[in-house]
Formats: C-alpha cells, sequence, structure tokens
C-alpha cells in the first residue's frame, strides 16, 4: 500500500509541493492547503450516520467542476433543514413570521449541537490518527457556524491571506437538491502517483444553483446600507459570477427561471434582511453592480487575491469582470 503523503516528514513534503508548484504553475503553499482541502472533504463525507449534507460555493466550482479558476480555500457545506426532524413546513399557507422566526432560531441551535457533538469530536479523532497531532488544531464559532482546522505547514508562508487552515462553513437553513456524486482529488494527484493523497466521494450542489445563490447573494451586498470599507474578500464573488456565467452550468442557470425563484423564495423565507430587497430579484431590478465606493474597495481586494496566487492562469482584469457582470445584470433583467 503505497505511503501516505500526509505522513511524510515536513521536508519532504515540502520538497514535493515546491516541485509540483513548479510543474503546475502554482505557488506551493496553494497546493499544500489544496491537499487540506481534499482531507477535510474526505473526512466530513465519511462521517459515519452523518446529516444529509452537500459541499456547495467557490470551492466546488473550482474543484469539482473546473469553472472557475480561482483557488477556493473555504469548505462550504449545506445541512438540509428537511432533516432535522423538525414539524414545522416553512413554506406552507398560513404559517407566520413569528414561526418561521421560531424555526429559523431551533434550525440554529441543531447545527450548534451537531457541529459540537458530531463534526467537531470526528474530525479531531481523524486528526489525532496523523503524525504529531499536537500540532493541529479545531476549534468552533459561538454559533457552531464555522469550524477551524488548523494545520502545519511545511511550506514558510509571509502571506497573511493565505493561512495555514481550513474554515468549514456550515448552513442549517437551506437544502441541497439538486445535487451531485463526484469524486475530489488534490491537485498535484496528477504529479505524485506513488503516495496515497486525501480524497473520497463528495455530494455536491449543482453549480445552477449555486450560480443563483452567488447571484442574490450580491444582490445584497449591493443593497447592503454599508458596504464593507475594504470589501475583505468579497470580490471573489463576483469573480466566481462572471466566470460561471461563461460555463455551461452558468447559462443553463440563467435560463433556469424556476430555479432562480426557487432560491429567492428560500431566501425571503430565511435570510430576508430588512435592506435585503428580494422582490426586486423577480421584478427585473436584480442589482449585480454595487456603487463607485463599493467597486474601488472591490478592486483592491481583487488585487490581493492575485497577489496571493489565487487565480490560476491569466485572470480577467477587474475591470472585465465588471463588465461583464454588468452584461448578465442586463440580461437576468430583461426576460
Amino acid at each position: 500500500m503505497p505511503e501516505q503523503f500526509l505522513h511524510l516528514q515536513a521536508d519532504d513534503r515540502k520538497e514535493i509541493l515546491q516541485t509540483a508548484a513548479t510543474q503546475l504553475g502554482q505557488q506551493a503553499t496553494v497546493l499544500e492547503k489544496d491537499v487540506w482541502v481534499c482531507w477535510t472533504l474526505q473526512t466530513l463525507f465519511s462521517m459515519p450516520d452523518a446529516h444529509p449534507m452537500a459541499f456547495k460555493g467557490g470551492t466546488s466550482l473550482s474543484k469539482i467542476y473546473g469553472a472557475i479558476k480561482r483557488f477556493s480555500e473555504d469548505v462550504d457545506v449545506t445541512l438540509d433543514y428537511r432533516a432535522f426532524n423538525d414539524d414545522v413546513d416553512p413554506f406552507a399557507e398560513g404559517v407566520s413570521k413569528n414561526a418561521i422566526k421560531k424555526f429559523s432560531k431551533r434550525l440554529k441551535e441543531y447545527v450548534l449541537q451537531y457541529a459540537n457533538d458530531v463534526v467537531a469530536p470526528y474530525i479531531d479523532t481523524q486528526l489525532k490518527a496523523l503524525p504529531k497531532p499536537e500540532e493541529f488544531g479545531i476549534e468552533v464559532s459561538e454559533d457552531g457556524e464555522k469550524i477551524w482546522v488548523q494545520y502545519p505547514s511545511a511550506i514558510e508562508n509571509g502571506d497573511d491571506y493565505l493561512k495555514s487552515s481550513i474554515l468549514i462553513e456550515f448552513g442549517g437553513r437551506n437544502v441541497i437538491d439538486p445535487n451531485e456524486q463526484h469524486t475530489v482529488t488534490p491537485d498535484i494527484s496528477a504529479l505524485v502517483t506513488d503516495l496515497n493523497l486525501p480524497s473520497g466521494e463528495v455530494v455536491v450542489l449543482s453549480p445552477e444553483r449555486t450560480f443563483w445563490e452567488k447571484a442574490t447573494l450580491i444582490h445584497v451586498e449591493c443593497n447592503r446600507e454599508e458596504f464593507k470599507s475594504d470589501a475583505h474578500r468579497l470580490s471573489r464573488h463576483w469573480y466566481d459570477l462572471r466566470m460561471l456565467a461563461a460555463h455551461a452550468s452558468g447559462k443553463a442557470a440563467i435560463n433556469n427561471h424556476e430555479l432562480f425563484e426557487d432560491v429567492v423564495r428560500h431566501k425571503q423565507v430565511f435570510f430576508n434582511a430588512a435592506y435585503a430587497n428580494y422582490d426586486a430579484c423577480l421584478a427585473n431590478e436584480l442589482r449585480l453592480i454595487p456603487d463607485d465606493a463599493a467597486i474601488t474597495g472591490l478592486r483592491t481586494d481583487y488585487e490581493k487575491m492575485l497577489g496571493a496566487g489565487m487565480i490560476y492562469g491569466e485572470p480577467p482584469s477587474f475591470d472585465d469582470i465588471i463588465s461583464g457582470i454588468r452584461e448578465i445584470e442586463r440580461e437576468i433583467n430583461t426576460w
């Protein structure tokens, strides 16, 4: 049986990663983190009696579908709210806003309990099976919606943009349909064939639904009363939507009005902040371009992302991204 890559000495892992970085045209720190993303996904989706869940977001677009050429470092996971065995149907006729609010609160409590009682202990057990378990760490946020897995890097990394930890983000107020099953493997697997690398079967939310979740997320950010002044880690959503729109799944999504309506309807029930203005989405007023000050912040954040080597190959310019997003907005709003 091949030796496990994660059981090698740090110097050996470093040499392999640096050699692969030269061949793949990527940074060694990015390739290393990609291995840990795959380890995290393998671990999550191999948990015994796991809650029905789906891998989604930018990392799925990159790792599974190749729709974007961005290294996405977070593991976004939806826990299907319908499997929490609560008897409330939030979409039933006559259900009050107060009942939905209480239901939503219970869902958050379910996620917190699941993260603390099931997920974190299982990940901790798997980390302890690795060499030098004392060098790893695991932290759960107060609401249970975030779990950080810290790993010891074999690569000296002076860039604060790319940290030696994997962020798992759980959401418990969504569905996992439509979805597909795929195998996730590290980017170095094609080059490192004589070692056992983390890989596993994962359930993945369809990129069509991800397209509309990204579009409505951007719409909300554009309507937010106070856009983050530095747009920290936000420009990735505009990049993702622009790239996804050029992919076959994005083109299919733009023509899938029913799926768009379903995503909006779901967000109106579970995520309807006062400023979100979801009604505008279905009235040909989807907003994907923020004001000029916010665009300046997005531009700066995008440049930081490029500087960290997060985008492969020849990246589009920020102006091209905004120009493309304007066209997407126009196309959607002229249905």
